[in-house]
């Protein structure tokens, strides 16, 4: 492609042989249309062709056979005009392609989802962003709590929730924005005793068999623990049975297995044989975070961040 060549046409030449077909080749009504003078197109007509013809002789462009009336475009004029509208075309979906990005309107997110966040605020951010973003393209990646950050570190998703009772200040190359604060109830079997309480005491689990996810996963859990012997018992945690995600835990709390202590969210999951019930002046609450890379300029990341902030009523921080 010769830049230097296309760089002396102008877009104006092209825009005003474009006019000057759509008034049928009328170089008066093109003109009133144009809202300049005749003999101004006149003149920008002549200096497209000039510049088509590039000093080819003896066969210069001419692009409107003017022996004729009315004038008519030469086969050369009908040519360019079948190129030119689609270069004009393109160039059209360019500018609001371009205009579209600057504004998040168009683009994609890869977001890294645990099956924790999948049943919490997540669907809600996402239908609330996709009714007002409908042209961005949201990527849900499910990933594990413990490659959450590496993940974002490597590009391989952009934002992720992370759960935790306090977040690593010394991650400065991210950005960890609580969002939500999550409380811990009570799962049992609906055929258990404790399933006619409302409330449950932490003591009432005394001599229940418990079910928690696997420490290495969520070190979290350990808080459980640490209550219940400043309640003047030890948990008795089942041992033969491992499980971290949700569904698996209530699938063992239904089969009897035993009870269990998960963040409040769980209730969206209905699981026959299961109930839930508040435990009763625990105070045992985790912070969810937003956690994306603090160098990361999308602007379809921050049209994101905006409606997570609007959902939950966050006032706006420099960060965001």
């Amino acid at each position: 492609m010769d830049f230097q060549y296309l760089s002396q046409f102008e877009l104006r030449q092209i825009c005003y042989f474009l006019a000057l077909v759509q008034s049928e080749n009328n170089f008066t009504e093109a003109a009133k249309r144009l809202g300049i003078k005749q003999p101004p197109l006149t003149q920008r007509i002549q200096a497209l062709e000039k510049l088509l013809s590039n000093g080819q002789n003896p066969y210069p462009v001419k692009l409107l056979d003017r022996t004729k009336r009315p004038i008519a475009l030469t086969e050369a004029g009908e040519v360019f005009l079948a190129e030119a509208q689609q270069a004009i075309a393109h160039l059209d979906r360019a500018i609001l392609r371009a205009q579209q990005a600057s504004q998040g309107q168009i683009g994609r997110l890869v977001i890294g989802i645990t099956n924790v966040m999948a049943n919490s605020i997540l669907p809600e951010v996402v239908q609330s962003f996709h009714k007002r973003f409908p042209n961005v393209v949201l990527e849900m990646r499910e990933v594990t709590v413990e490659e959450q950050i590496s993940m974002l570190r490597t590009e391989q998703i952009d934002i992720t929730f992370q759960q935790a009772e306090r977040f690593d200040s010394s991650e400065s190359d991210l950005i960890f924005q609580p969002i939500l604060q999550e409380y811990f109830i009570l799962a049992v079997p609906a055929n258990h005793p404790l399933a006619v309480q409302s409330q449950v005491a932490l003591t009432a689990l005394k001599d229940e068999q418990i079910i928690l996810p696997s420490f290495d996963v969520f070190p979290f859990y350990q808080s459980v623990i640490l209550l219940c012997q400043k309640a003047g018992f030890e948990p008795k945690i089942v041992q033969t049975v491992v499980a971290s995600g949700a569904v698996a835990l209530l699938s063992l709390v239904a089969a009897g297995v035993g009870v269990s202590i998960l963040p409040n969210h769980v209730q969206t999951l209905s699981r026959e044989g299961v109930v839930y019930r508040s435990l009763r002046d625990i105070g045992l609450t985790r912070q969810v975070a937003v956690v994306w890379r603090g160098d990361d300029s999308s602007i379809v990341l921050r049209q994101f961040l905006n409606v997570i902030q609007e959902l939950i009523n966050l006032s706006v921080l420099d960060s965001w």
